[in-house]
């Protein structure tokens, strides 16, 4: 099992249009695309440690290619109003994904 992270930051204030904008992205990825083999999703943001204005949106999937498969249909004409939306408030540089093995 996998556990593949979106990492981003934000400007300072605008966590609730980000996390509106990827709430619905969220929902659409697992309407229309192989996001819909994730075992399960969740948006996370910073509060001790990390700032608030850091975002996590995190995946669990049985296999890499099952998260490859995911990735791949991002560039569906349905995904780019999200995408437009969000990328003005994405700090340039700070976005990476993060793919952790699960043990145990």
């Amino acid at each position: 099992m996998y556990c593949c992270q979106w990492h981003l930051d934000i400007p300072y204030g605008r966590q609730a249009d980000a996390v509106r904008i990827m709430t619905a992205w969220g929902r659409d990825k697992m309407t229309h695309s192989e996001f819909r083999r994730a075992k399960g999703a969740r948006l996370m943001a910073g509060h001790i440690g990390d700032s608030a204005s850091h975002i996590i949106d995190e995946y669990l999937f049985e296999t890499l290619a099952d998260f490859e498969a995911a990735l791949a249909g991002m560039g569906q004409p349905v995904f780019k109003p999200h995408s437009d939306a969000l990328a003005p408030l994405i700090v340039p540089g700070t976005q990476e994904w993060k793919v952790y093995r699960l043990l145990g």
